[in-house]
């Protein structure tokens, strides 16, 4: 065998070991889910735009942005406002148990989260 064609059929084999090391579940990379444990929010309705995925605990939190679309995966209860004169006041738009989400609940700018 030519030294050209076991250099070719060296980084074949390379590549393809390679290639199985970095695949990743295709749920685990969809950027329309949300991780167990999690919360998530999206620019866009319907889990679409730019997702965040945070850790929470209980407490009331303003958000950075607005989110369109919020996913509850965590083990609390979260209340989705559009807050308008700090955490907690303003328009209640949804309350999401765990492993629910809320494809188009309005502009949400803050959260409730509260232990079951």
């Amino acid at each position: 065998m030519s030294m050209l064609k076991k250099s070719l059929t060296m980084a074949a084999v390379t590549g393809a070991l390679l290639g199985g090391t970095f695949v990743t579940p295709a749920a685990a990379a969809d950027p329309n889910t949300c991780p167990k444990g999690y919360a998530c929010g999206w620019t866009g309705a319907n889990r679409t735009g730019e997702r965040h995925v945070n850790s929470l605990t209980p407490g009331c939190y303003p958000l950075q942005r607005v989110n369109r679309s919020v996913s509850n995966q965590t083990s609390y209860r979260v209340v989705l406002w559009h807050v308008t004169g700090g955490c907690g006041s303003g328009t209640k738009l949804a309350t999401l148990n765990p492993g629910t989400y809320a494809d188009n609940p309005g502009a949400v700018t803050g959260i409730e989260v509260y232990k079951i």
